[in-house]
This record gives structure tokens, C-alpha cells and sequence, in this order.
């Protein structure tokens, strides 16, 4: 076999390349006249990745013509009269007896009420007072199932009359007072002249103190205990001056009536001798007081507190211990919200005190029956409820009767509800 030159080397795998290209030229213009024909794309569609197959949205902007519409019809011009019927004829009013005229009742009288419960039973009464007891009778037993309890400011403003909700509570008071006169009566105040304070004359006309009060208070809804204690400062006319922690009282509280007219609660306070009987900070005995506590809601925003006690002396002198009937009466109103839920109140109120029994010691220095006597004391204060946990308040109060327990009593609280 001869050599191969160059040239013969490249003929030889020439030729075989370019009938595969030929052959691939003639595939691919088969594959193309199987595809289906392209639409060409609108000019002014621009191609965009992932562009969506669906027409764009226009908007009709072709100005709307209300010449086309139709008119409105013209009113007629003689109204159309249409008859109301004869007038109905209304039933002559029942005569009732003077008795049974009590006044009418703005509420429903059917035994439901609009919170979808309803009440114990439903009224039968057809006279006016038989109507009347029977809203006494659903009052205390059958409570408004709207009524929601719940500790409200209105209810609990007074300074010298107790509240009936029990409401977890803690009070700083400072009383200061000047003049109270005759300080042993029915060792109310201080014990007998020889056990209790020893006048440097004849007697004890009057004294000034000032006393500083702690009270907690805690309990639930219908029941809470108290404690309070106190550290007094005396200044007697006519007897050395004392100061010291004075005698403690602790209690209960209970709920017994709660709706939304009236609560009713009964309190029992034991007071308890701590403070040095000799220099005027305690009475040297043990007293217990039963209390009967009652608010009532006179307006929307007007309360009145009352309460009614006894105060009964345990163990105390024969002579000049005797018991005491305090009875007590506060009005507060709204004067004005500061801030939201922020109320301004006022309160005027009236305190007696009768003595049943007991004495105490007069200008000749000898032992007088107290029994019969009584002393009243009148005071106005304004306290404002910052918020629904604390408070701040002052009272001033003044004798009214020719003897009293002080001329001129000056008092502030400040509370912390939790």
C-alpha cells in the first residue's frame, strides 16, 4: 500500500461530515412544518417573564351623558286624602279609693325583665299597694338578674359613717381634735378620774389629741374581717400630757341585702384595751359594738349612707361605764369628674351620740349621771377618688349640742383598695 499523504487524509473524513450535516438540515425542516403556526404578538404587549395568557383589564372611559335619561314625574298637583276612620274611644279610668292611689310604677310588672331571665314570680296584685309590697317582697328576695354587684365610689365616700360592701381596703386617718369636753363620760373616750388620767385640780374640762389610724380590711364579696390600731397624742387640760399606741379594734362585716336600690350590712367591732390607761390612751376595757349599716341610692348620683350601733361597755367602772346609741348619716353627691371615672364628691353628715347610762365627773369634781344626754356633731368633706385604688379626702366637723365630744374635729383619709 502506498503512504497517505495530507490531503487524502482530509477528503477521506470530509466527506463523510458533510453528508451528516445534510442529513441533520433535513431533519430539522421536517420537525418545523409539523409545529403549529405563530400568531404575531401585539405591538404593544411587552414580553414580560411569566406574563399572564389573559387580556389586560381596560376601563370605559367614555363620559357618561344623562341627556338620555327620562324625567322624573311631576308631583300631582291636589294630594291624594286618605281617611283615618272614626276616632277610637278610650275606656273611662277605674274610680279607686284614696288607699290604693300610691302612685304608678315605670317598670314591667310581668315577672321578666329584659336580661332574658325572669323574676321569682310574676305580680297578681291589682291594687296600687298590693303592687307596691310586691316589689318590696321581689327587693330583698328576688335580686334584678341585670344587677351586677360591684364596689362603686358613690357608695363608699363618707368619713364618719361606715360603708356595707366589703371591699379590701387600707386607710391612713388623722383626726385632730380640739376641745372635747368631758372625757371620761361613760369612759367612752378615757377611764375614770384615779384610773384613768389624774387631774392636777379638781377636773378635766376638755382636751385636745391627735390620732393617727391604721385600717386593713379583707374578705370577699358578702364577708371581710377588720383590724385597725392606732397611736394617739393627748393634751388635756388640767392633766399631764400622754402619747402612745392607743386600744385596737378588730371585726366583721357582713352583706346580708344587695341589689341595685339598697344594701343592707351588719358590722360587730371589738374593741380592745392596749394603749396605757393612765395617760389617756385607752379606756382600761373591752366594748363590743353590733352596727346595722344601710345605703340607699336617692339619684344617679346621690347616695345616702346610714348606720345604727350600740355601744356596750365589757367590764368597765359601775358607775361611770354606761352604754351608748350612735346613730349616723351621710349624704354624698357627684360635684365633678376631674377626669374620667375620676369622681369629686361631697358629703355632709350628722352624728349623734345617747347615753344610756354611765357618768362622769363635773366642775365640783364629783360623779354626774350622763344618762340621757346627748351629743350631736355635724361635718362637711369632699373626697376625690383618683382612680378605682386610691383616694384622698378631709372632713371637718363641729359640735352642735352645748356639750360635745370636740368644738372643731379635722379629718383626712387616704385609701388603697386591692
Amino acid at each position: 500500500m502506498g503512504n497517505l499523504t495530507g490531503n487524502s487524509i482530509w477528503a477521506r473524513f470530509a466527506i463523510p461530515g458533510a453528508l451528516a450535516l445534510l442529513l441533520c438540515a433535513v431533519a430539522s425542516a421536517q420537525e418545523l412544518k409539523r409545529l403549529p403556526p405563530v400568531e404575531p404578538a401585539d405591538a404593544e404587549t411587552q414580553a414580560v417573564f411569566n406574563m399572564p395568557t389573559e387580556p389586560p383589564f381596560r376601563f370605559n372611559t367614555t363620559p357618561i351623558s344623562f341627556e338620555s335619561q327620562q324625567p322624573l314625574p311631576s308631583p300631582p298637583e291636589t294630594p291624594e286624602v286618605v281617611p283615618i276612620g272614626p276616632p277610637i274611644k278610650i275606656a273611662p279610668i277605674e274610680q279607686q279609693q284614696p288607699w290604693e292611689d300610691w302612685g304608678a310604677y315605670q317598670i314591667p310588672l310581668n315577672g321578666c325583665s329584659t336580661c332574658g331571665e325572669c323574676r321569682c314570680e310574676p305580680c297578681t296584685a291589682t291594687t296600687r299597694a298590693g303592687r307596691f309590697l310586691w316589689l318590696i317582697q321581689h327587693a330583698v328576695c328576688c335580686t334584678d338578674p341585670c344587677y351586677e354587684p360591684a364596689w362603686r365610689p358613690l357608695e363608699d365616700s363618707a368619713f364618719f359613717v361606715n360603708s356595707a360592701r366589703p371591699q379590701g381596703t387600707m386607710r391612713f386617718r388623722w383626726d385632730a381634735g380640739f376641745g372635747l369636753s368631758t372625757p371620761d363620760r361613760a369612759e367612752f373616750f378615757w377611764a375614770k378620774p384615779g384610773r384613768g388620767p389624774s387631774p392636777t385640780g379638781v377636773y378635766v374640762p376638755d382636751v385636745d389629741y391627735m390620732t393617727l389610724y391604721q385600717y386593713t380590711e379583707t374578705g370577699g364579696k358578702k364577708f371581710s374581717a377588720t383590724f385597725e390600731y392606732k397611736y394617739m397624742e393627748v393634751d388635756p387640760e388640767g392633766a399631764p400630757h400622754g402619747a402612745g399606741f392607743g386600744d385596737m379594734t378588730i371585726g366583721t362585716k357582713t352583706l346580708l341585702f344587695d341589689n341595685g336600690l339598697f344594701q343592707v350590712a351588719f358590722l360587730m367591732k371589738t374593741h380592745m384595751p392596749a394603749g396605757r390607761v393612765s395617760r389617756g390612751l385607752g379606756t382600761g376595757h373591752v366594748s363590743l359594738e353590733p352596727i346595722v349599716v344601710v345605703g340607699i341610692h336617692v339619684a344617679a348620683e346621690s347616695y345616702l349612707q346610714i348606720e345604727v350601733g350600740e355601744w356596750i361597755p365589757i367590764a368597765a367602772d359601775p358607775t361611770y361605764g354606761g352604754s351608748i346609741l350612735h346613730m349616723a348619716t351621710s349624704f354624698n353627691h357627684t360635684l365633678a369628674y376631674p377626669a374620667p371615672s375620676s369622681p369629686l364628691i361631697g358629703t355632709l353628715e350628722l352624728d349623734t351620740w345617747s347615753f344610756q347610762a354611765g357618768a362622769y365627773t363635773n366642775s365640783l369634781g364629783q360623779a354626774t349621771s350622763a344618762s340621757g344626754a346627748m351629743y350631736a356633731q355635724t361635718s362637711a368633706g369632699i373626697r376625690w377618688f383618683i382612680c378605682k385604688d386610691y383616694d384622698v379626702g378631709a372632713s371637718l366637723a363641729t359640735g352642735v349640742t352645748n356639750q360635745h365630744w370636740a368644738d372643731f374635729l379635722f379629718r383626712t383619709d387616704f385609701r388603697v383598695r386591692f
